[in-house]
């Protein structure tokens, strides 16, 4: 499977959309500072310069986990794909203060539910976080290609991913 960034009305056929968890700016995964994430060691997706405080469900399904403080969090879709979101916070930012999880793990989440809340004032750089398809090898067996567009997303309202089903011409 491939991520693309491309106009989503030229997007026929979507299999799945996947809304911003976080509002900000899209970057693209091989720009991301972390370098587990821009050799996609981790999954296929993009980065988030997050510009608000708030992590929201990206789809409905399920809260699988929350680790790493509260910097982590996998949620599973209904139809069985696994999204990462990880929040990239420099050492010295280290350990996070002012988070609240809105929501347990196992918890069934909505699409646009809020899922936690930060509080990142006292951050003296940019927070970013990556927004992560998890086991695209499994993926691409059923899915073609990830699609995004924006530059900037608005989260629980824009759509970030589009995702289009694989065609098997047998």
């Amino acid at each position: 499977m491939r991520v693309l960034k491309q106009d989503f009305y030229s997007v026929k056929h979507a299999a799945l959309a996947i809304h911003a968890p976080f509002s900000g700016r899209v970057i693209s995964q091989s720009d991301a500072a972390n370098p587990l994430v821009r050799n996609q060691l981790l999954g296929l997706g993009v980065e988030l310069e997050i510009s608000n405080y708030q992590l929201f469900a990206p789809f409905s399904g399920t809260l699988l986990s929350v680790n790493q403080g509260g910097l982590e969090f996998v949620f599973k879709s209904k139809q069985g794909l696994k999204l990462l979101v990880l929040v990239n916070l420099d050492e010295q930012s280290l350990p996070m203060t002012g988070f609240k999880q809105h929501l347990k793990t196992g918890d069934l989440v909505s699409a646009g539910q809020l899922v936690a809340s930060f509080d990142f004032r006292k951050q003296h750089h940019s927070v970013f976080a990556s927004i992560l398809l998890l086991e695209p090898e499994r993926l691409n067996k059923v899915l073609d290609k990830c699609y995004y567009q924006a530059s900037r997303v608005t989260a629980a309202n824009d759509i970030l991913f589009k995702l289009t089903k694989r065609i098997n011409h047998d």
